[in-house]
């Protein structure tokens, strides 16, 4: 491959990436990432004006794969940074072996700050570990049961589910009995995002050791105008100040209707303020029928709040590796005081 180059995107190579898409993937998710791609790319508030942050690998002029990312700003120690998700790779089957990969990840993460790779397959995880980034994962994985029978009747089905159903839920709600929130904690639900989420960052945001900048622009891109999903956003105040919002959804899943917690965020010493809008989140998704709440949540204040609403720990196939190109004293010692969830990166695509 004496005439390997990789270079950034440009918007000639875009069908003869799609095909390459399709040659991967097949015709069903190749249709699926270009009715998202103008949204996932280009909208993006922190994509800068040269474009998207895609590279892409050609030698001698054939095209043999790309390396795609999502732009942030990252609360990192002290200070924000240039950062990015790295997501959507794929190379062509005659590239495979032959360090088409490696480049790729390397033109990626030398163009940015800090370099976040969430949600790895085994073979990125892998080249992760290989160039050497850093492990920090897996992001935890919560669920609590808020419906057994239903749970139960996945695995027995329905006729033999019904008792050994009742005594769970029952055995279940003695042992995490709902709690009132706090009085002065005041939800509310969200349409879109205004200026009052950027404060709420200013004040929130150094709470954390690292966390995605969480203000209205990204938010509103995120939740709001994101064409494949629908969230519920809820807000939660105290004395009329914003103080935090939860973001939820939930879904059919082989026969199980599941809830998920996809963003959950206030002032990491704000407990009173999480523990409102989890139970909030718990109660509508009782409404809507939901059997198992779950979260991704990479926060030791936030896993301790799920935990005290009943969430317990399960495995998690999150894995979760970063390179840093600046200073970060301190940083990679205080994991416990990041702050990632399911919304982070494309995981919730």
């Amino acid at each position: 491959m004496s005439g390997l180059a990789i270079t950034p995107r440009s918007a000639a190579d875009d069908d003869e990436l799609f095909r390459l898409y399709r040659t991967v993937f097949g015709e069903a998710l190749a249709e699926s990432s270009r009715r998202r791609w103008r949204w996932q790319y280009l909208d993006n508030p922190a994509t800068a004006p040269a474009g998207p942050e895609i590279w892409v690998a050609r030698d001698e002029g054939a095209l043999l794969g790309q390396y795609a990312s999502m732009p942030v700003q990252l609360r990192w120690g002290d200070r924000e940074v240039r950062s990015s998700w790295g997501m959507d790779v794929f190379l062509s089957p005659s590239a495979r072996g032959r360090g088409v990969g490696a480049r790729l990840f390397t033109a990626w993460s030398d163009h940015v700050e800090v370099a976040l790779g969430l949600g790895l397959t085994a073979s990125s995880y892998g080249l992760f570990r290989k160039l050497r980034y850093t492990d920090v994962g897996p992001v935890s994985f919560y669920y609590r049961i808020l419906d057994a029978r239903a749970v139960a009747g996945r695995r027995l089905g329905p006729k033999w589910a019904r008792v050994p159903g009742r005594l769970l839920d029952f055995g279940w709600r003695l042992r995490h009995p709902e709690r009132a929130r706090e009085a002065d904690v005041v939800l509310a639900p969200v349409a879109r995002f205004d200026a009052r989420y950027d404060a709420l960052w200013d004040r929130a945001g150094a709470s954390y050791a690292m966390c995605v900048r969480r203000d209205a622009a990204y938010l509103n891109w995120k939740y709001v105008e994101c064409p494949h999903r629908r969230y519920d956003i809820v807000e939660a105040a105290r004395g009329g100040t914003l103080a935090g919002f939860a973001v939820s959804r939930h879904e059919e899943h082989r026969g199980l209707r599941l809830g998920w917690i996809v963003d959950l965020f206030a002032h990491a010493d704000d407990h009173a303020v999480r523990d409102a809008l989890i139970g909030h989140l718990l109660e509508g998704f009782r409404r809507a029928g939901v059997a198992r709440a779950q979260a991704f949540s990479m926060n030791a204040a936030g896993g301790a709040d799920l935990a005290r609403r009943g969430f317990r720990r399960g495995r998690s196939p999150m894995q979760f590796c970063v390179r840093s190109r600046v200073p970060s004293d301190g940083v990679f010692a205080a994991t416990g005081r990041w702050h990632v969830m399911f919304g982070d990166s494309d995981m919730d695509r």
